[in-house]
């Protein structure tokens, strides 16, 4: 009989990236896509929440002002925190520092979760979490691998968060370009980790694949998106 304890739960800062300009789908914010009646960064606010993980801070940019409007109309207790990025994309790996610097101190571990992936749900999320959980010594960043295709959610251990924190402007990937040996692929077969939005025909995919309904909000009136005018 195994008797070894399980390992105990790692107190885990999660940040949810919705900076982008969304320009091959018409300059829309992704995330606000709705899908069976929810928006995209609903759905994964709250399968985020199921599983017990602190609140996660949303990482905004462009389109910040739109959803900021959607997110008032949530519950207080499931609302994420914001930090919005004034300059989106003068630099590549500004808000995800942006996102690190406002996670608690305290964090052992950091997931980064991307807020236009339609299919990421609660069980893909716990089983990230399980991985990384029981990843071997010396490994430090757990990326999923499906098919030779890098996903997320991606994690990593606070010393990654510590490190880039200390190079402004170095971003995920090139810490795993120096540092092979410290990343994990993590090879599933789970096309939920890989499928994101990039374009309408994707949509339009995506409700073919799945008989969902999928719509874009009506866009508010008299909102400035520019994060960079505010």
């Amino acid at each position: 009989m195994n008797t070894a304890a399980a390992p105990q739960p790692l107190r885990t800062g999660v940040l949810i990236l919705a900076a982008g300009a969304g320009r091959r789908m018409g300059g829309r914010a992704k995330c606000l896509l709705e899908v069976q009646g929810h928006s995209l960064l609903e759905r994964l606010v709250r399968s985020v929440r199921s599983l017990g993980l602190h609140t996660p801070v949303l990482v905004l940019g462009h389109h910040a002002a739109d959803i900021q409007a959607h997110l008032a109309q949530w519950p207080e207790h499931i609302t994420p925190r914001q930090v919005v990025n004034p300059a989106p994309e003068d630099d590549p790996a500004s808000s995800l520092h942006l996102g690190l610097r406002a996670l608690d101190g305290d964090v052992q571990a950091v997931m980064v979760l991307l807020a236009d992936q339609p299919l990421i749900d609660a069980s893909d999320i716990g089983a990230v979490l399980h991985a990384f959980q029981r990843r071997p010594p010396g490994s430090q960043v757990l990326m999923p691998m499906v098919n030779g295709v890098p996903g997320h959610p991606v994690m990593f251990d606070a010393a990654v968060r510590a490190d880039l924190l200390a190079a402004p402007g170095t971003g995920l990937r090139q810490w795993r370009a120096a540092h092979p040996q410290a990343t994990l692929p993590w090879v599933v077969d789970n096309p939920h980790h890989t499928r994101d939005l990039d374009t309408p025909e994707d949509v339009d995919a995506l409700a073919r694949d799945t008989g969902w309904v999928c719509r874009w909000p009506e866009p508010a009136l008299g909102v400035n998106t520019d994060p960079a005018s505010s």
